[in-house]
């Protein structure tokens, strides 16, 4: 234990369930070792409440591991929550999901962490076994400990884009025209900017053979002179661009750190249909979440935003920010009756609070034309969004502070407190067609 947090005493242990015809067997057979079975019915629901003394501390952080042992679905057939001063009255309660983070040689483990409220005068740790008609867990290793509160985790997001200089179009003048965007950025004091999708090729001819003309080597040449501002002015940097490799040609988004390095690559998965296959682009296969300067970054690629699981699977792999180069989304549009349509700012708006939202996500979004450019927070709030003559958007985040539901529980746990992943076979199944 660290000399910042403080053990609690365990007060009282008790069953618990909603009511008597759902409640499983519980035993104790040593302290410290809670036993739940089920009672043979598939709404079984239940299990046992360890109450804490309140810290005074400013956060409480809980531990447990379970031990699962036939259980009809697994890990979806437990839970464990935290609340406050055993008060389960709906309109008052405070909560939060204590989540499987985990597994070692003792089981499962789960954690949760939450703010003391004012007046706390105790802490209740809910260990249940659910909906299942077989098996049994073991809860064990219990603690809570009361600790500071998590430092603040501050970052200034910014995307950038818009119409480039006149004139002719080349890798150097784009090189140049988006080292402007940076030095703007840069300017704001800046710690992330997203800039556009595949930008070195704006202007370019589009087809397979100028495709691989322009596919660049990541890191590369082509890479260095970002890499170099990066370096200098202590700044991440999210783009696309084709990218070579032996016979194929990838559209890449890649992270360059604050020290210049190449900290990630992103291959697009979805790709333009049907052109970019066309093209002979090859996919990538996964969504990768990487750590950079203490923030989880994720990257989706344009008509990645068109499908749902592109940024629900790097928000499950704990992604916190996602970054989007994006030319356009043909969802966001007045007209649904074929060919051209105008561009419709209100859905554009709600497809991208939509997925901030459900997935508890920054969305840092660089739309190639300027229009649509926009920061979201999780709470689903079009922080900033390009207008008029301006280049780039702003938006301090801090990612110690998720946004919290009415019953005070962070809105990122909840979801996966809920989810039920043995119910969406058909998702897996549809994908092994």
């Amino acid at each position: 234990m660290s000399s910042n947090t403080c053990a609690l005493p365990l007060r009282e242990s008790k069953a618990w369930a909603p009511r008597r015809a759902l409640a499983p067997e519980t035993s104790r057979s040593e302290a410290g070792v809670f036993a739940v079975r089920s009672n043979g019915s598939a709404g079984c629901y239940g299990g046992w409440d360890l109450v804490f003394a309140a810290p005074t501390e400013p956060w409480v952080t809980v531990r447990v591991v379970a031990q699962p042992d036939g259980l009809e679905r697994g890990l979806d057939s437990l839970r464990a929550a935290l609340f406050w001063n055993e008060d389960t009255a709906y309109s008052t309660m405070r909560w939060e999901p204590v989540l499987a983070v985990g597994e070692t040689a003792a089981g499962v483990v789960f954690e949760g962490r939450a703010p003391v409220p004012p007046g706390a005068r105790s802490l209740v740790v809910r260990l249940l076994l659910c909906w299942s008609a077989c098996g049994s867990v073991t809860w064990c290793e219990a603690t809570a400990q009361g600790g500071p509160a998590p430092a603040p985790r501050r970052w200034r997001l910014a995307a950038g884009a818009g119409p480039l200089p006149d004139g002719p179009r080349t890798l150097a003048t784009n090189t140049d025209a988006f080292l402007g965007f940076c030095r703007e950025a840069a300017a704001q004091q800046a710690d992330l900017l997203c800039l556009p999708e595949v930008m070195l090729s704006t202007g370019l001819p589009s087809d397979p053979e100028a495709l691989v003309a322009q596919a660049i080597s990541i890191p590369g040449a082509e890479t260095e002179p970002f890499q170099a501002f990066c370096r200098e002015h202590r700044m991440v940097l999210c783009f696309s661009a084709w990218e070579r490799q032996a016979e194929l040609v990838h559209n890449t988004a890649f992270l360059i750190d604050r020290d210049g390095n190449v900290a990630g690559k992103y291959r697009k998965v979805h790709l333009a249909s049907p052109l970019e296959p066309w093209w002979g682009v090859t996919p990538g296969h996964d969504f990768p979440v990487y750590e950079v300067e203490g923030a989880r970054l994720g990257m989706n690629i344009c008509m990645d935003s068109s499908v749902e699981e592109s940024v629900r699977v790097p928000a499950m792999l704990g992604a916190e920010i996602l970054c989007l180069p994006i030319m356009g989304d043909h969802r966001a549009v007045t007209g649904w009756t074929g060919g051209p349509s105008d561009w419709d700012v209100d859905r554009w708006r709600a497809i991208q609070q939509v997925r901030a939202m459900d997935n508890q996500v920054w969305m840092v979004i660089s739309v190639n034309g300027g229009p649509g450019t926009c920061i979201v927070s999780p709470a689903g709030v079009v922080v900033d969004m390009l207008q008029g003559r301006r280049r780039v958007v702003l938006a301090d985040a801090d990612l110690a502070e998720p946004p919290r539901s009415w019953l005070w529980a962070t809105f990122r746990n909840t979801t996966p407190w809920v989810r039920r992943t043995p119910a969406y076979g058909p998702l897996l199944e549809a994908g092994r067609a």
